[in-house]
């Protein structure tokens, strides 16, 4: 998804011009929503009544069994998904026993729930919670049709009582399925203007959908089912999305904003909590909710150090930005990349307490405590306590209070658990816990491949390794271009701190890649430092630890093995006196 920026021009024009378009835009909603068909006995998201309809439900059930597989691969296989919910999606794992047979804990009793199923080189699916499903996976079946089989196909079975709802939706994402992912592709490269009006955006977005409503009808009439009405509820969610997408930044006309506060949303699907997220994303970047932070306030925070003092205090002799003020791109950058640790939980805090009031002034009580899940979308674990312990008094609903509490209980946990793992002290550099490396090359780096660790062994024994030196530590992917991207400045920032007391650490996830691919990346990249290959569990282990929603991710640890939070979110922005006052 790229990020869009525009400004917009809010100009209501006279009453005959506001109605005119207000009807017309009301009468093109009511024939572009024709067909959909609201589901019987479950309440939307936003509703009043989903609170208790969630609160009363059993958590659904999820088994399935592989069959036809050797004991060898069988001892070998683990089973990954990941649950779509209202703040973000949650990486699992799980292994199969003894009998091939598996169960997929969920936390939630959420109906409709999402769960994206993977086994490597074997089958991928996305599948739906609402009552108990069994899937069944005859390997030979599968590998005899070549493997890596998607969605649906030979020696794929979905039984119990979701097993038609679960056959029909991985069945249309098969139907006319080149066609659908041209108009995926048409919905990406949509040609936007800087000025979004409500009549030019939809005119970009309308033929788009109708030709996928063409698409669904066809299947639906093809394919007689009760559950038609999810594909009308999402292809709508995916719609109102882009259309938040268009006026990030901006203000949205009245009635097209009316329209998509309008819309309900049923599953707790990708589409769905997009669409919350896209939302949430268009009330944290509205104009109303700017905010700005003078370089007087940072200078009287609580551990300023003396080289940011210093920086502070040579801002304050220039011109400082504002609505009028004029300033360098180059100016503008250095004071992001030296005070951004100062700089962002004060801006973040403002920025939140704005949405807050902004949200609970526009929506319903159930609707503002959904999109509030999404206003603390951090990556650092101490950013999202901070922002939980905001949001948390202003939420009113039982569910969605409940689900923001456990997730800051568990934040909580996890800072606790980051901090005891880096506890570790040592003397000397010793590696010997990684055992030998694969790979020892000319330009400085030395591989490591890590199987059968958990986070805490693994974190633990990498302080221990490095005993009175900093660690930069990067998550990345082979496949992932915003990691790559970064690497170069990851380089040239190592190699001109060689004198520093610091480590970078570059830990590679084993998901989409192999081996080979990754020491062939390293050394494309003739990128220096210490490098790990990490198994999967390992993978989604560290990412749970770090807050870690994707890649790439970063994290500081200072010489005594503290967590610096927030210290490092994009290497680019890290400059050599920047690492050396966090190194001191």
């Amino acid at each position: 998804m790229h990020l869009l920026y525009y400004e917009v021009f809010v100009d209501l024009g006279t009453l005959t011009i506001f109605m005119r378009y207000f009807c017309s835009l009301s009468l093109c909603c009511l024939l572009y929503m024709a067909g959909y068909a609201q589901p019987a006995g479950t309440p939307a998201i936003g509703d009043a009544e989903y609170d208790q309809f969630v609160a009363s439900r059993p958590i659904p059930v999820i088994t399935g069994k592989l069959l036809n597989i050797t004991p060898e691969a069988l001892q070998k296989t683990v089973i990954e998904y990941s649950l779509v919910t209202p703040m973000g999606q949650e990486q699992k794992t799980t292994r199969p026993a003894a009998d091939g047979s598996f169960r997929l804990p969920l936390d939630y009793a959420f109906p409709y729930q999402q769960i994206w199923f993977n086994i490597d080189s074997l089958f991928y699916a996305g599948i739906y919670a609402y009552e108990a499903l069994e899937l069944e996976l005859d390997v030979a079946k599968i590998k005899a049709a070549g493997g890596d089989l998607n969605w649906n196909g030979p020696g794929v079975r979905f039984l119990g009582k979701d097993g038609p709802l679960n056959e029909y939706m991985n069945n249309y994402i098969l139907f006319r399925r080149k066609e659908q992912l041209a108009l995926g592709n048409r919905m990406h490269q949509v040609g936007r203007s800087g000025k979004p009006v409500a009549a030019e955006v939809e005119a970009a977005y309308r033929p788009i959908f109708d030709s996928l409503k063409l698409i669904q009808d066809d299947y639906i009439a093809t394919h007689p089912s009760p559950y038609g009405w999810i594909l009308d509820n999402e292809r709508l969610s995916e719609y109102y999305g882009q259309l938040c997408v268009s006026y990030w930044f901006h203000n949205m006309e009245a009635p097209l904003f009316a329209q998509v506060r309008q819309h309900r949303t049923y599953l707790m699907s990708n589409a769905s909590t997009l669409l919350a997220r896209y939302l949430g994303n268009y009330i944290k970047w509205h104009p109303a909710n700017r905010t700005s932070v003078h370089p007087k306030e940072l200078a009287a925070m609580p551990g300023v150090t003396d080289f940011e003092k210093s920086y502070i205090d040579s801002l304050q002799m220039v011109q400082w930005p504002n609505s009028t003020d004029t300033i360098s791109v180059a100016t503008r950058q250095r004071w992001v990349s030296q005070l951004q640790r100062l700089m962002q939980p004060l801006q973040q805090q403002r920025s939140l307490a704005n949405c807050i009031r902004f949200t609970d002034s526009v929506f319903t009580a159930p609707q503002a405590d959904v999109l509030k899940l999404w206003l603390n979308d951090s990556r650092d674990v101490d950013e999202r306590k901070a922002a939980l312990e905001q949001l948390l008094p202003s939420m009113q609903t039982n569910w969605s209070r409940q689900l923001a509490q456990s997730k800051y209980d568990e934040t909580v946990t996890r800072i606790a658990s980051i901090n005891k793992a880096l506890a570790g002290s040592g003397t000397g550099t010793n590696m010997a816990a990684f055992g030998k490396p694969l790979l020892e090359t000319g330009f400085g780096a030395s591989l490591y491949k890590v199987t059968n660790m958990n986070a805490t062994q693994f974190l633990t024994n990498l302080k221990q390794s490095f005993p009175g030196r900093a660690i930069v530590f990067d998550l990345w992917a082979t496949w992932c271009a915003p990691c790559l991207g970064e690497m170069p400045h990851s380089k040239k920032l190592q190699l001109s701190s060689k004198e520093l007391p610091v480590v970078f650490v570059y830990v590679c996830t084993t998901s989409g890649s192999n081996e080979e691919k990754w020491k062939r990346k390293v050394a494309e990249l003739e990128q220096p430092g210490v490098h790990f290959f990490i198994d999967n569990t390992l993978d989604a282990e560290i990412r749970k630890f770090f807050s870690f929603s994707g890649y790439p991710g970063y994290a500081f640890i200072d010489r005594s093995g503290v967590y610096k939070a927030g210290a490092i979110t994009r290497i680019s922005m890290v400059d050599k006196p920047a690492l050396a006052a966090l190194v001191q």
